[in-house]
């Protein structure tokens, strides 16, 4: 089994020490990992001098998780099988850092929110920390006021990341927060990837909910795209099965992880998701054939 998709310390949401991620990977045995945290690739520079050996007997893909947009809608592109110092350099002329973009989408959640008759604490603004995802915080304040129940749908007022991806990111929403002025095009990602020799598939397209066929459509116009991630946490075997079988009749090379997150995500676990998501090793076996994907040892 693989997983492609884990994000650890380095990502603004994630948690977990390197070690602790390559003990777990090594637990679950499996033969082929990527560290893909948000818009950094600083992982490879911590891994660079730890004895991975020591933890971890697979082989690693360096990987990349970078936010973009397609269509006017926020989505998120992964890279991998790059030169993760190039990467690294690539990433920071083209984004934001996570605390910039995270202080002018809470402003702008917050003023959405009064305008759309969300009740909010009157000193909300000077209560944010910005250590945070402004979703997160700004769900956690409005469900203080049992009124606000109103204006959301049942899940999302369950679940700060439904908030994030029923209302915040989506433009049909008057919740929804444009960040075309704070992420990268499309273009300029898959540029930036392949500019440091890798290559770019696109991750769990149906958290994009109502929005996800829009994009999907959009990305399969799109040039310079390898594959799709197919295998993910919350895919339905419906979905599983068609982005798969989209794959197979397009000639996108097929990806998958578990996306996880360590605390900020406990139900999520390395290498199995909610417990029964079982990736293949031979996907990456194929890469390689195609891609000459060598790039599997730090």
């Amino acid at each position: 089994m693989i997983d492609l998709h884990i994000h650890s310390k380095y990502s603004f949401d994630g948690s977990d020490d390197l070690t602790e991620i390559l003990k777990m990977a090594e637990q679950q045995k499996l033969s082929y990992i990527s560290i893909t945290d948000h818009n950094n690739t600083d992982a490879y520079f911590e891994l660079e001098n730890l004895d991975i050996k020591k933890y971890y007997s697979g082989k690693i893909i360096p990987g990349i998780e970078i936010n973009s947009k397609a269509d006017g809608i926020p989505i998120e592109i992964l890279g991998y099988n790059f030169d993760y110092k190039k990467m690294n350099k690539n990433v920071k002329n083209m984004i934001l850092s996570s605390e910039e973009r995270t202080k002018v989408e809470f402003e702008r959640l917050v003023e959405n929110c009064r305008n759309y008759g969300i009740k909010l604490d009157s000193d909300i603004l000077e209560s944010f920390d910005y250590s945070e995802f402004a979703s997160g915080f700004v769900h956690r304040n409005m469900k203080k006021y049992e009124e606000n129940k109103e204006k959301i749908n049942e899940r999302s007022w369950e679940s700060s990341r439904d908030f994030y991806r029923d209302y915040m990111s989506n433009p049909n929403t008057p919740l929804f927060v444009n960040a075309d002025d704070l992420v990268p095009d499309l273009e300029t990602v898959i540029n930036g990837v392949r500019d440091a020799g890798g290559i770019v598939f696109i991750p769990h397209i149906y958290e994009y909910r109502d929005n996800s066929m829009k994009v999907l459509n959009c990305l399969l116009n799109t040039k310079n795209i390898s594959g799709f991630e197919c295998y993910y946490t919350t895919f339905t075997d419906e979905q599983h099965n068609y982005i798969i079988n989209l794959c197979k009749e397009k000639g996108y090379q097929i990806s998958g992880g578990s996306d996880y997150h360590g605390k900020r995500k406990p139900d999520t676990f390395i290498g199995i998701g909610h417990g029964n998501l079982k990736i293949p090793d031979e996907i990456v076996v194929k890469w390689g054939k195609e891609f000459n994907c060598n790039n599997t040892n730090i």
